[in-house]
């Protein structure tokens, strides 16, 4: 038996691939071979502002309409896995991932000290590309079973010798002897450097849609209990246009392989000013936006001529069972802290989330029904760390 040929309708949802470039010239297709990105659906489209004159007339009818703009957005719809979404998170952040550390002990040069709960070297300059605020992934430790090994944040960095680590991890004296130790670690920071993607969907291999100039102005990300983490990110592009050939140089990539990072085994490390969260937490969700990212355009031509790249502001929702009133005090006092969190998938691949200025308002602290626990529900806002100059940070360890 042979298979049935001209079954489907139309071209079916799973066929469709999104694959982007980062550009160099905004609206520009980069020679280069295109990503495949990974979702759970999307919506990009294009779409055309029309006006009529409002012209009096005697036939009863209103004046032709005229195009004034065109533009495409719409959203890409996805659940988190790592490595997936970091070029789209520049774009969003206005900033460049940080090279990795790639730090090594050499003739044991790095020593762990239980006093001041430091990580020194005697190699000048040592730690010169470490900065303060940044998470950073130890390994190659032995002493107590490891206990220097893992994820830490550096709190202070006295000179590029010394580390000083956050409460959140207590160190133990150790040198290690050779190059066993190994440091690694690279973030993104916001930023104000615009960064742009050309995006393509191919609909099949001679139908493609094109959107050159892409800016991610918004993401979502919801970590709630029972679910996978999972958002959206809002695309913002110069234009859509219709093509028969692929745009990427070679063939596109294919998209990383991750699994789906999870709310339960995957969802790690919940930190309040550098402590862990006593509570239980049924829900954190984010939402990021660039107030003000917009399309500039000009006489003589429909397609936006420009960007605005706006002001990035980052609120969300905190919602924990309720056993005390440590969260409510800190709403009354409008206490700014720090709050962090680790996601991490089944092969150790992880990201760090840090709002270094973060608090939190509204509490709303309800029985919601027969048989259910109280929650307490939070606004969660996160401002510019006046130190740190940010207001989001992402740490990345593979």
């Amino acid at each position: 038996m042979t298979g049935t040929a001209s079954y489907l309708a139309g071209i079916e949802a799973n066929s469709v691939q999104l694959s982007y470039a980062p550009e160099a010239t905004w609206g520009t297709l980069p020679a280069t071979t295109f990503q495949a990105l990974r979702m759970t659906g999307e919506s990009l489209a294009g779409k055309k502002t029309r006006a009529r004159p409002s012209e009096i007339r005697t036939d009863a009818q209103v004046s032709a309409a005229i195009t004034q703009s065109k533009i495409a957005d719409g959203a890409i719809n996805f659940a988190l896995s790592y490595g997936t979404y970091d070029d789209l998170l520049a774009s969003l952040f206005n900033a460049d991932w940080s090279a990795d550390l790639n730090l090594s002990g050499s003739s044991g040069d790095i020593a762990f000290a239980a006093s001041g709960n430091q990580i020194t070297s005697t190699t000048s300059g040592k730690f010169t590309t470490v900065q303060v605020g940044q998470w950073i992934k130890v390994s190659g430790c032995t002493t107590s079973s490891g206990a220097n090994n893992g994820r830490m944040r550096v709190s202070a960095k006295p000179d590029n010798q010394t580390l000083t680590i956050a409460a959140g991890k207590t160190l133990v004296n150790e040198t290690p002897a050779g190059s066993a130790v190994k440091i690694h670690g690279s973030m993104i920071r916001n930023s104000n450097v615009f960064h742009s993607v050309y995006m393509q969907k191919m609909l099949s291999s001679s139908l493609y849609l094109r959107y050159p100039g892409c800016q991610i102005t918004s993401m979502t990300l919801s970590q709630q209990q029972g679910k996978f983490v999972d958002g959206s990110f809002n695309v913002m592009a110069q234009q859509e246009a219709k093509a028969t050939t692929d745009a990427s140089t070679g063939g596109v990539t294919a998209a990383p392989t991750g699994r789906v990072i999870d709310t339960v085994a995957d969802f790690l490390e919940l930190q309040v000013d550098n402590a862990a969260l006593t509570g239980t937490v049924q829900a954190l969700n984010l939402n990021i936006q660039k107030q003000g990212a917009a399309a500039d355009y000009g006489i003589g031509s429909s397609a936006a001529q420009g960007m605005r790249i706006g002001l990035l502001e980052l609120s969300g929702k905190f919602e924990v069972f309720f056993k005390d009133f440590s969260l409510y005090d800190r709403f009354n006092t409008e206490a700014l802290g720090i709050l962090s969190w680790a996601l991490q998938d089944l092969a150790g691949s992880s990201y760090v989330f840090t709002l270094p200025s973060f608090t939190i308002m509204n509490p709303a602290i309800v029985a919601g029904g027969v048989g259910t626990p109280v929650v307490a529900s939070f606004d969660l806002e996160a401002n510019p760390d006046p130190t740190l100059g940010m207001t989001i940070q992402i740490d990345r360890f593979q």
